[in-house]
């Protein structure tokens, strides 16, 4: 006894340290909720090293919002929301003002010798066939390059130059000084919002969202134009509302399903406040723990721990079914078999601790801690409640158990040729529905069908849908220039109708400059530019070489674009305090084999595909989780096998992995592919199987086990089952799998217990 009171006397104590950590973490500790998918998903080594210059790059471009606007009253409705945006707080509309030729020229002038396109290169030796193209020039009375650079630069290669670099950047255009394009001969008036997303959570960003959404309804509706709107704060608000839901529905439904079960099964109130105390402490200890280990915690990982419920529950039953037999002046029957379940389910969720999917991480931390609590509550805190072990079970559960122990009785007679069957159904299956998975992280993407259709449309619009991006960094602006000239030669050597949008037409390198400056200078002293030049009767002496460079691009006119195209950030990788990163659009086709198999040699070059990239990672780590699953069912099946003798350990393990497999092949017959999920929730369907597998085998096929066993299945049923109706595709991947697991256990896990010999003992007591 006194041992006993030692043992609830540091239960208590170390209770009372963990709610103080708890409470510590959760006021004072850095911490915050994350929605974003990607931001939980791995990435590969490429995409790591290029992490730093891709936030650079489109941190700002994540927080702007693009409006599009048709119709008769479009330009009308679009001065109506410039009006109205300042009422929201945190968004601003930002300014697209239309660049002023004179200003362009006036900057581009000092530098005019240094510009030439791949018309006057091809021609530069030519006199006759420059004077030709100057005369094309010429003779086109409303071409503005011309009349805004002849006087300056006679020799109009800089408005043959500046004509072709800013009509590559896309057909933008202005009306009484708003931006519009004309798109499946529309025009759509467009606007691009800030929100300062920075500090803020998820229920104001979720905020904003709303009124936005609410903003645009009215506009659309009273001036009767179509409204279309892009960005990722409308995802991450219907996410972070669509978790919230579930979280709330998924977590009262699977809380009062339970609770009604034991109500129906004990009849009174104590075990029902058994059940919560031990729920209660499993979710505090797995959500101080995840505070401790982590930073920032995924929605999802809120979602996902809803199935700890489905686990303790477990234990909850074995502790209230044998709860005759926990006095305190006596061996608990329940610690070694509860203790041994306990290790065996850490070990599964431990492989993913160190997992580079974060979301994971925290579900493994939070499993493992809140196991842990509910362990030691069940075994130290509730055998100490008063009237504890005098809780009996209904009379209709006491039937309901004996039968069943008296089914699988009859069913252990053919256990040879069931699992003969098992073996030849799940061969049947494999042949003609092989288990294949799908790792495209597309495929899990929450978002409402709307809001993607919507988004589809406005990329079709901006003619950026299928666009590839390529991300260029370099220590210096001029080797970042150097590499982007580098890049673009090689892909339009292979592939010349391909069209790159970027910064480099408007700026080349100093080397290229140099070049065209060169080449120039070497025709004029040799009079190729004579005739050009008589045309306007004007003279233009070559002067010294002055190169446009990347700083005074940034103090000019066109600043706007090059601080769209690029980026100035601090790598702290690199002995140089500053890393310059640009990015490219590629349209009209895509990457060659050859291509793209040239740019993933390129250190300094990646291919911008987020969900390729995620994709490949996926399917890489989707790989390494199979053989951590087979190595841990190998180390479990030893563990059995060296516990329980040869023939029940293997018939355990045979049980655990025909359930596992049952539950890949079937969900996939349901829902047509499998994914990561799929296959992660195998690891719950094992630790489930070796609990079941263990009470039967330490206290054999009789009404007691079955009974806490039978409670535990439909419990879990009912938490894991209604995750199969999540409308998140990781989610209800994962609830399907587990439910068809749980069914496939519940049936096969008493298969490898030993007949009940004596079944007087269950009693109603």
């Amino acid at each position: 006894m006194r041992d006993c009171n030692k043992l609830k006397l540091y239960y208590w104590l170390q209770l009372c340290s963990v709610l103080l950590l708890g409470g510590y973490l959760l006021f004072f500790g850095q911490w915050q909720i994350e929605t974003n998918l990607l931001s939980i998903l791995p990435h590969s080594e490429q995409q790591q090293d290029f992490k730093r210059a891709e936030q650079a790059l489109f941190k700002q471009k994540s927080q702007q919002l693009v409006v599009l606007i048709s119709g008769e009253n479009a330009l009308k409705a679009q001065h109506a929301l410039a009006a109205s945006i300042n009422e929201i707080a945190k968004v601003t509309i930002l300014p697209t003002p239309e660049p002023s030729l004179s200003d362009i020229t006036a900057f581009y002038t000092p530098y005019r010798h240094n510009f030439l396109t791949s018309s006057y290169l091809e021609n530069i030796d030519n006199s006759q066939a420059l004077q030709q193209l100057a005369t094309n020039q010429v003779i086109q009375l409303a071409n503005p390059f011309v009349s805004a650079t002849i006087a300056t630069a006679p020799r109009l290669n800089l408005a043959d130059y500046l004509q072709a670099a800013l009509s590559n950047l896309g057909d933008i255009e202005f009306e009484q000084g708003v931006a519009f394009i004309n798109a499946q001969e529309q025009d759509y008036f467009m606007s691009r919002l800030h929100v300062n997303l920075d500090g803020l959570d998820l229920n104001t960003s979720a905020n904003i969202s709303t009124k936005l959404q609410q903003l645009f309804n009215d506009i659309s509706t009273q001036q009767q134009v179509e409204l279309l709107y892009s960005g990722i704060l409308f995802h991450t608000a219907e996410s972070t509302a669509q978790a919230k839901a579930e979280i709330s529905t998924f977590g009262v439904f699977s809380v009062l399903a339970v609770l009604l079960l034991i109500w129906a099964v004990f009849r009174s109130l104590l075990p029902l406040i058994a059940a919560i105390i031990v729920l209660s402490i499993a979710c505090v200890y797995g959500f101080i723990a995840m505070l401790l280990f982590f930073d920032s915690l995924h929605l999802l990982t809120l979602v996902f721990a809803i199935t700890l419920i489905g686990v303790v529950i477990d234990y909850c039953f074995h502790a209230l079914v044998y709860a005759d037999t926990q006095s305190t002046d006596k061996t608990n029957p329940l610690v070694k078999p509860l203790t041994l379940g306990f290790i065996t389910t850490a070990i599964g969720y431990f492989i993913l601790v160190f997992s580079p999917l974060s979301l994971l991480s925290q579900v493994a931390v939070f499993m493992i801690f809140g196991l842990f609590g509910a362990l030691i509550t069940v075994l130290i805190l509730l055998p100490q409640l008063k009237g504890f072990a005098k809780i009996t079970r209904s009379a209709k559960a006491t039937t309901f158990s004996q039968q069943g122990v008296d089914v699988f009785n009859k069913v252990l007679n053919y256990k040879i040729l069931i699992m003969s069957l098992l073996a030849v159904a799940l061969l049947i299956l494999a042949i003609g529905s092989p288990i294949k998975f799908i790792d495209d992280v597309r495929l899990l993407n929450s978002s409402p069908k709307w809001l993607i259709e919507q988004e589809v449309k406005v990329a079709k619009l901006l003619d950026y849908q299928g666009s590839q991006r390529l991300m260029i960094k370099a220590e210096t602006p001029q080797a970042m220039l150097e590499m982007q000239e580098q890049v673009i030669d090689r892909l339009l050597a292979t592939q010349a109708n391909m069209r790159v949008k970027g910064l480099n037409g408007l700026l080349p390198s100093i080397k290229r400059q140099q070049q065209h400056y060169d080449l120039l200078a070497k025709a004029d002293k040799l009079g190729k530019f004579q005739a050009v030049l008589a045309i306007s009767g004007l003279a233009d002496p070559i002067k010294a070489f002055e190169p446009l460079t990347f700083e005074a691009f940034l103090q000019g006119p066109l600043a706007a674009i090059a601080q769209s195209y690029s980026a100035i950030y601090n790598n702290e990788s690199t002995a140089n305090d500053k890393q310059y990163a640009l990015w490219l659009e590629l349209n009209n086709q895509a990457l060659s084999a050859d291509n793209i198999l040239w740019l993933a040699q390129n250190k300094d070059v990646a291919l911008y595909d987020t969900a390729s990239d995620v994709s490949d990672a996926l399917s890489q780590y989707r790989q390494g989780v199979l053989w951590l699953l087979v190595s841990a069912f190998i180390v479990v099946m030893i563990i059995l096998l060296a516990k329980y003798g040869l023939k029940a350990g293997a018939l355990s393990s045979i049980a655990t992995l025909g359930s596992a497999l049952l539950a890949l092949t079937l969900s996939q017959l349901f829902s047509n592919h499998l994914n990561i999920f799929n296959l992660l929730a195998v690891l719950l369907i094992i630790a489930l199987a070796i609990d079941y597998v263990i009470f039967y085998q330490e206290h054999g096929l009789q009404a007691k086990t079955f009974l806490a066993i039978s409670l535990s299945a439909l419990s879990s049923a009912a938490v894991f089952g209604i995750l199969a109706f999540s409308a998140t595709p990781a989610v209800s991947s994962f609830g399907l799998t587990v439910l068809i697991g749980i069914v496939s256990i519940f049936m096969l896990a008493p298969i490898s217990a030993k007949k009940s010999v004596n079944l007087s003992h269950m009693g109603n007591s």
